[in-house]
């Protein structure tokens, strides 16, 4: 490593620690356990060293961990992916380097390691706020620098140097930004369970409640005129067909449909944007029925025979893409080519009790909307409540809630009136999706956690797949107004969350505030993920006036020209000051002592940098330093007007100066 002398070393240290700690954090989802467990060992043992000023490590332990740990990581790479066993291994040596922080090249290389975890940083976090955190740890890394290279403690100091430099790169970053072809990435990050948010393809009654615990964004939609009614946003990600009694979930056979070679869509449509947070699935949200405008830059979206969209590979970074919903169209368009049979499937026992009632109040001769009727009739007749913390109901889960328990949340009222207009013969089918949402401003809509709904489709030979929300029967302001809007939820919705940015929306001047912060991060994140390489073709087509390869080079270049012109001028040799002949005299005072050692360092007046040195220097050289300074000083400050010429003040200290001279050739 270099071993330049490395200045304000405690305090680099602590501020690395401090980095290094923030980008942990900001990294957990991609980290292993036991990297985990070396981190927290490595900054115990980095701080306790930087306190006490202790030696390093000898080269041949830090050798050895770090086989034992790129074996660890070799093994385990297989379940973790790519992408995610290069950032722990990342992790893993700024970790040992942090062991080792001695010379200057020490801090460097640690510094380089944090700045490949910030770019890391942002594949998995793309928000404005994060953007901006990450900011700040580049600013503190490159203060860090700074402070090794400068005695000066003032953190002012190294954060000037630091944004001037970082100033000179935006230039550079923004072309580079528009200009850099926009692919598809190198790698594949695996599929966990454990990391997925949101809906799964899955449901219980009872799971979707845990997500109405939690105000995370999901989405924001944003529409090109006027906002949909709030009884008409039920925003479709999941259809869910097969029940075993209990939970239900998708069925392999929807996957195989061989619907007709086109459609034709018809009626009112509606045309916006979605910027989708990562969920880890390969599940997406629309409104009945999505026709893609646009799709994201990196993956490909299709629909299926339930009006399903996904994309190709699970979206683990914020996806936008475009969308028309065709929301008049009735949901029959596959009518001759879909099997229905597969949605009357029912488990050969479990929950006596509903079976028995439904075979007490429908008869065959009832036509599928007298059944409808009659079987959403027990919602109304009995007094079931809508709650966020229902009942565990584990043996024969729909008799115990329609017949003993009577409160539930929306899963449970979907499940329960799927099967029992199955067993009434009726093909029926549960959509978990998301209703509602909140309006932020104008046209955009933000939907979160809290707005996770799931609702019933039943088949009617005249009408195709009808929406049926048996919640909206019990609890009628969960559709209309959200799942905030009763006084009762909320109470309970705050228990669960007590910290939940949600609760500010009580008060007129934090909701404004809130309300703004989500504007500012849904126009960034729109401005950031909608360009693609559609928006970069039509950027450059418009400079250029048409697109093809040849021109797609020419912009390259021409950018990388401009960029080496900017370098160029901020390092072009600027023309140097003439000097007077005072500051000649002083350039040569200081080169004299430098060459006993003692550099002077930037911002340091004279007297400052003689008082420092004149305790180091033999007792003639101090002497005659101290004289020559104050003689200059005098010269310089104490008279209004410099009535005497410097040249005779050079030749009386001209004797004072050969001391020094001779001091150092004898050094």
């Amino acid at each position: 490593m270099e071993r330049i002398k490395v200045h304000n070393r405690s305090y680099a240290a602590f501020l690395c620690l401090g980095t290094f700690t923030a980008l942990i954090l900001s990294l957990l989802s991609p980290m292993m356990g036991w990297v985990l467990v070396l981190c927290a060992c490595s900054f115990s043992i980095t701080a306790y060293k930087a306190h006490n000023n202790s030696p390093p490590l000898k080269n041949s332990l830090l050798n050895l961990m770090a086989m034992l740990c790129i074996a660890i990581l070799v093994w385990l790479a297989k379940d973790f992916g790519l992408l995610n066993t290069m950032i722990n291994l990342l992790v893993v040596s700024c970790c040992l380097k942090i062991l080792n922080l001695h010379h200057t090249g020490d801090y460097q290389m640690v510094a380089s390691i944090q700045l490949f975890l910030v770019g890391c940083g942002l594949i998995f976090h793309q928000s404005l706020a994060y953007s901006l955190f990450y900011g700040v740890i580049v600013i503190l890394l490159f203060c860090t620098l700074h402070a090794i290279k400068i005695r000066d403690t003032s953190f002012r100091k190294y954060a000037k140097q630091t944004l001037l430099l970082l100033a000179q790169t935006i230039p550079i970053a923004v072309i580079l930004f528009f200009v850099t072809p926009k692919l598809s990435p190198l790698w594949k990050m695996p599929v966990n369970k454990s990391n997925q948010t949101g809906l799964s393809e899955t449901m219980t009654p009872g799971d979707i409640a845990n997500l109405a615990k939690s105000d995370e964004l999901v989405f924001r939609a944003e529409f090109d005129n006027a906002l949909p009614k709030p009884q008409d946003t039920y925003w479709r990600a999941i259809v869910l067909d097969e029940f075993d009694g209990k939970t239900w979930s998708l069925s392999e056979r929807s996957k195989a449909f061989q619907g007709p070679p086109s459609v034709t869509f018809t009626g009112k449509s509606l045309d916006y944007i979605v910027i989708a947070e990562p969920t880890s699935t390969t599940w997406l949200y629309s409104l009945d029925i999505p026709v893609l405008v646009q799709g994201t830059s990196t993956q490909t979206l299709k629909t299926n025979q339930q009006f399903q969209l996904s994309s190709s590979s699970p979206l683990y970074t914020k996806g936008l893409y475009a969308l028309r919903s065709f929301v008049e169209q009735p949901l029959n368009i596959y009518a001759g080519y879909e099997d229905t049979s597969q949605y009357l499937q029912v488990p050969n026992t479990g929950n006596p009790e509903t079976v028995e009632f439904v075979l007490k109040n429908i008869s065959p001769s009832m036509s599928t909307q007298e059944k409808i009727a009659r079987l959403n009739d027990i919602f109304r007749s009995k007094p079931f409540k809508y709650s966020l913390s229902p009942p565990l109901m584990q043996s024969n889960p729909i008799d115990q809630f329609l017949f003993e328990e009577q409160v539930g949340f929306c899963s449970h009222y979907a499940s329960a009136l799927t099967y029992m207009l199955r067993l009434a013969n009726v093909p029926a089918r549960i959509v978990t999706g998301y209703q509602g949402g909140e309006v932020q401003s104008g046209n955009v809509i933000s939907v979160h956690q809290y707005d996770a709904h799931a609702w019933v489709e039943a088949w009617d030979k005249s009408a195709g797949w009808t929406r049926l929300d048996p919640t909206a029967i019990v609890a009628p302001n969960r559709v209309l107004s959200g799942l905030l809007s009763s006084i009762e939820n909320r109470e309970e919705f705050m228990k669960k969350t007590p910290f939940s940015l949600s609760h500010l929306q009580e008060y007129a001047f934090f909701n404004k505030v809130r309300l703004l912060m989500a504007k500012i991060d849904h126009t960034w994140s729109q401005s950031i993920l909608s360009y693609n390489q559609e928006s970069q073709k039509f950027l450059l087509k418009r400079i250029f006036g048409s697109m093809n390869a040849q021109t797609f080079s020419y912009a390259l270049i021409g950018s990388f020209v401009v960029i080496g012109l900017f370098i160029f001028l901020l390092f072009i040799p600027r023309k140097k000051t003439k000097l007077n002949e005072d500051q000649y005299w002083l350039k040569g005072l200081y080169a004299l002592i430098e060459k006993q050692g003692h550099t002077k360092d930037d911002g340091e007046t004279l007297l400052q940098f003689s008082n420092r040195v004149a305790p180091h220097l033999d007792k003639p050289s101090s002497a005659a330093l101290s004289f020559m300074v104050k003689s200059y000083y005098q010269w310089k400050y104490a008279q209004q007007q410099q009535l005497e010429d410097f040249s005779a003040v050079k030749q009386r200290l001209h004797k004072h100066l050969m001391v020094l001279e001779n001091s150092s050739q004898k050094s």
